[in-house]
């Protein structure tokens, strides 16, 4: 089809290019062999007015009143660490507990991780708690399924089978999941079509993790009824048993 040959390029939050769109695309490619897709991921909001990107999913909502603007969901990201972790330094019980722990954490500007952290633990300096930091989300995920410490990480990894953890420390954060795009990119038919398969990648009724209640891990193998979902983490299986 003409009309679906040509490149489509998007603006992704790194963890959502590597763990979850990423992976999904090959599908979509099949389905569309002609059609080439760069996925730009950064922690950077890219910048669809000027046309850096086709369409943009990050998790700033874009304040240009000239973009279309989709919300497409909500990530819930949430405490974890590695059985290894746990069993060499304990697993904490309360927020109260975590200063005696070793923190990993990334720093990125659309999380906001400084500024929580800072809420989280006023009087103490991050520099004291957190061991293990850095700038990529991908680096940060596998630090805590090294047992490098004890991190935040959205729900939704978990489903994709890491040998992790999630801990109830009532410390879940949301976080919004924007869709943006220049209006003019939308009329073309290779964009308007990644568009709307973008959207049904977010469904919130499809992928429960996406909802915007918060539900436990443990929950969302039994809230999920689409098809079987890649284990990215194939070899390092998340064994549920440890926190039924």
């Amino acid at each position: 089809v003409p009309a679906m040959s040509g490149e489509v390029k998007i603006g992704i939050t790194e963890a959502f290019g590597t763990f979850w769109l990423g992976p999904r695309l090959v599908e979509f490619q099949r389905a569309y062999p002609q059609l080439a897709v760069d996925l730009m991921c950064a922690m950077r909001s890219a910048d669809v007015l000027r046309l850096e990107v086709d369409v943009a999913i990050q998790l700033e909502r874009p304040t240009s009143p000239d973009v279309k603007v989709v919300r497409l969901g909500r990530i819930h990201s949430m405490p974890a660490a590695s059985p290894s972790y746990l069993a060499i330094y304990g697993t904490p019980k309360t927020i109260a507990d975590l200063p005696k722990h070793r923190l990993a954490m990334q720093f990125a500007d659309q999380t906001k991780s400084q500024e929580i952290f800072t809420g989280i633990f006023p009087d103490i300096e991050l520099r004291k708690i957190v061991k293990f930091s850095t700038n990529n989300s991908s680096a940060l995920l596998w630090g805590i399924i090294k047992g490098a410490g004890i991190g935040w990480s959205p729900t939704y990894i978990h489903v994709m089978g890491p040998k992790m953890v999630p801990l109830d420390l009532d410390a879940i954060f949301p976080f919004d999941i924007w869709l943006t795009y220049h209006p003019d990119a939308a009329r073309v038919p290779r964009v308007r079509r990644m568009i709307d398969w973008i959207v049904e990648n977010f469904d919130p009724k499809v992928f429960p993790w996406f909802r915007d209640e918060f539900i436990h891990p443990r929950d969302l193998p039994a809230q999920y009824h689409g098809p079987p979902l890649v284990n990215l983490f194939e070899g390092l299986s998340w064994d549920t048993n440890k926190i039924l």
